[in-house]
């Protein structure tokens, strides 16, 4: 009697599992079935959005949706009030036909990063050559810090160390002595990623100097901050920003274009944080060149210049990165990253 329960039970647990691997199998199946049969329509994302490949106005989606994005390119033009030049910025525009057959061609809940293309303008900075700059384009909610350096080796280690804890990029330009002298700390500042710019040499009146003369400080320290840096000087300050004729001819005859600066800390006179502080911040512009040096009362303000410039939603970049005219692609490179 016992064998009989025995043997029913097994058969009854037998008859459990068979069923529910059948009714496994069949939701399977029909699973399957339903993913390839299924009349619901195939979609992808595109600039956040869904859209359905087979859609008849396709074309104008896209078109609708990517409207808003292109951006007309912004000429360099003549600053009459500085008698300088603002740099030009390119314009960016989508190519809707190329992201139609890319959604087109794309799988069910792909994200199509859009095609685009930039656009130059007929008028460039290196049309200006012999004017100087004072600032980037405004379009750009962008500024540069310019720190000047001949001197105050000391402040400028903390100066170092509060734009890499604070991940903010900078423009050094060096007085080419002051670089031959201190070649661990030009590497240091190379080797966290700064720019570069030319100072002059020995850090004279140029105004009161020849063609000549101007060419040998350039070149000098051209030779010194590229040998200890391995990158290019492309831009240049003139000691004591004079302004003259001849010192912007030299510089654009070497290659290098004149950068001034917008917002001047002044710190070398030493009138307090406080005042270094609101003479930035206060008039914190797109743009903006922020010229400073290596002083004792330097780091507390630079601290307070970058936390008022975040508040205000201003980039910080480097001289190079201000002045390049692509800027929408990264700007927007963001609306399709990780859609």
């Amino acid at each position: 009697m016992r064998i009989f329960w025995v043997i029913k039970a097994k058969t009854l647990v037998f008859c459990l599992v068979a069923c529910f691997a059948l009714l496994l199998v069949v939701y399977s199946l029909n699973f399957a079935v339903g993913e390839v049969f299924s009349r619901k329509p195939k979609y992808v994302v595109f600039l956040g959005q869904e859209l359905y490949p087979k859609d008849l106005d396709l074309h104008k989606q896209v078109e609708r949706i990517t409207e808003s994005i292109n951006q007309q390119p912004e000429e360099a033009r003549y600053d009459n009030v500085n008698k300088a030049v603002i740099p030009e910025v390119n314009g960016f525009e989508i190519d809707v036909a190329a992201c139609v057959e890319a959604i087109k061609g794309a799988k069910r809940g792909e994200v199509v990063i859009p095609v685009w293309r930039e656009i130059p303008p007929e008028m460039k900075l290196s049309d200006f050559a012999l004017f100087p700059v004072y600032q980037g384009n405004p379009v750009k909610n962008q500024v540069a810090l310019v720190i000047n350096v001949s001197w105050g080796n000391e402040y400028l280690e903390e100066m170092l160390s509060i734009l890499e804890s604070n991940a903010v990029p900078a423009s050094f330009f060096l007085v080419g002595r002051w670089a031959e002298e201190n070649p661990e700390l030009v590497k240091k500042i190379a080797e966290l990623g700064m720019d570069f710019g030319n100072h002059g040499y020995s850090d004279p009146h140029m105004q009161d100097q020849s063609p000549k003369e101007i060419e040998e400080e350039i070149i000098k320290t051209n030779k010194v901050v590229e040998e200890l840096t391995a990158k290019k000087v492309r831009w240049f300050s003139p000691p004591y920003g004079e302004k003259a004729e001849k010192i912007y001819e030299v510089a654009a005859d070497l290659g290098l274009h004149t950068i001034l600066w917008s917002l001047d800390t002044v710190d070398w006179q030493l009138p307090g944080e406080e005042v270094i502080i609101r003479r930035i911040v206060d008039n914190l512009h797109n743009g903006a060149i922020i010229l400073m040096h290596p002083t004792e009362q330097t780091p507390g303000a630079l601290k307070a210049i970058i936390e008022g410039a975040r508040e205000k939603n201003l980039e910080f970049v480097t001289v190079s990165q201000l002045l390049d005219p692509s800027y929408w692609p990264a700007k927007y490179s963001a609306l399709w990253a990780g859609n």
